[in-house]
Order: C-alpha cells, then structure tokens, then sequence
C-alpha cells in the first residue's frame, strides 16, 4: 500500500488517518470496553437505553456492539477517514464528521459516550467548556453520560510515567517499528507524544499528538457544573471499587439540569 506522504502527517494520529488498521493495532476481540458499557447501563439506569450518541465515535467498533440491543445508535468524529470507514464497514450506524466542540444534532440521547480518551483531546479550558455544553446539548433528564479517559492520578505518578517506548508493529499491510516518546506539560495539563513510524521501504512518518489530562475530582467539579452527577467511578471495566490508582477511569454520571454544583453551593 502507499502511506501518506511525511509533510501530510507530520501532525495528528496516524492511526486515525488510517483507520483500517486501527482496530488492528488495538484488537478487543472479548468487546470489554462495550460489555463495560452494557454493565453501566444495567445498573445506572432504570431501563435499557432507546438510544445512544458516541461523541469520538472512531471506527464505530464499541457502537456497534451495543446496537445489536439499541437500534438507534449514532456516531460522531472529527476524522474524516474514521467516518467514511466506519460507514463502509458498519453502514447501520448512524455516523457523521462533527467537531465534539461545536456538534449539535438537535435532538437528546438516553446515553452519551465519550469512549477512548476522546476528551482528553479538549486541551483547552475553553475546549473542555464547549465539549461540556455539547454532552448538555444532547442529554435529557436522567440520561446517562459514560467516560473512558487517562487518569492523571496514575499518569503522573513517576514509577509509571514512560518516557520512551519502542514497538515492533506487523500487521497485514505494514510493517513497522514504532518508537514514542512522551513528555508533559505540567502548567497546560498535557501529555506530548512525539511518535514515529519506520515503515519497511520508506521514509519514517511521524505524528504528533496532545491530550489533555484530568484528574478524578476535577471531572466530579466540571461535571457538577453541567448538572451531570457522578453515579460511578472506577479504574477498572469489571466496575469494582478501588482506590482510583489504575492508568484508566471509567465514568457514569446522571445528568439533572436541575441539580447543578453551581445550584447546590
């Protein structure tokens, strides 16, 4: 296959420009992430869901699952490659290009997902108010707001931290040694990955990537803000409590327009 040219990708995740072999690279053959979902739904919600938004939606591979128990499923990214591949391969979704900043699909959700560390992609105060509003915009009384995002506690402790990392990649269709290197910005709140790729045959391509990082009871504060309630917060998908120390936090959150910190102070 031909890979884009360096200067192209000198930016952004090469693997979100080239979403087949994302999910590859990324395999969840046992569907943990959306069977975490479903175990979610189960016990923060009174019914199951009539409908479902993926804000960072990707290859649809998580909304995909939970359509065979949701038929009204819809998808949205701001990649433009993940979209167009997504419908190739999963054409009953309902998914389109849309900035999670600044999305408006004029209707509300009994779910809305932001799944794969999507907002931590808002690097920004302002980005994160505007994704905020986005999860308002499309939620109801009582709908169900899930997260899947780095968890700083963990990030920055120093025995975990990764400064340089190193991979062999074969995968059909490219051949790869991929090597990473992280860095933070600790007065921005950002993780900085510097990664490059050295394909077999040509010229190394590099992607450079930013995201923000939270800690848990700065997403208690900001959800609070927004009427949504943390129901549930874990570092685990089985949802067991624990001390919060794991490298992921799995988040669900009620929303009640009513109820918000601000309201409650």
């Amino acid at each position: 296959m031909s890979i884009d040219s360096p200067t192209r990708l000198s930016k952004g995740n090469f693997l979100y420009r080239h979403p087949e072999f994302y999910e590859l690279m990324y395999p969840e053959t046992d569907e943990a992430t959306p069977s975490m979902c479903l175990r979610m739904f189960s016990r923060f919600l009174s019914k199951p869901p009539k409908s479902i938004l993926d804000v960072g939606s990707g290859t649809g591979r998580d909304l995909d699952v939970l359509s065979r128990t949701c038929t009204d499923c819809s998808g949205i990214d701001a990649v433009p490659e993940n979209i167009e591949y997504a419908k190739k391969i999963r054409p009953h979704l309902n998914l389109q290009v849309e900035d999670m900043r600044t999305a408006r699909l004029g209707r509300t959700f009994d779910v809305v997902m932001c799944m794969g560390s999507t907002l931590m992609y808002a690097l920004t105060n302002q980005d994160v108010e505007k994704v905020l509003q986005t999860f308002v915009a499309h939620a109801h009384p009582g709908t169900l707001l899930v997260l899947d995002l780095r968890n700083a506690s963990s990030l920055l402790d120093g025995e975990k931290f990764v400064e340089r990392e190193k991979k062999d990649v074969n995968l059909p269709g490219l051949s790869a040694k991929v090597i990473s290197l992280h860095s933070i910005d600790h007065y921005e709140h950002l993780l900085i990955r510097r990664r490059t790729w050295h394909i077999h045959g040509q010229e190394p391509v590099e992607d450079f990537c930013e995201y923000r990082f939270f800690y848990p009871t700065e997403l208690e504060h900001l959800l609070g803000e927004k009427g949504f309630r943390i129901v549930g917060m874990y570092d685990n998908k089985e949802l067991k409590d624990t001390d919060l120390s794991g490298p992921r936090l799995y988040i669900a959150a009620t929303f009640d327009p009513q109820n918000t910190s601000t309201n409650t102070a």
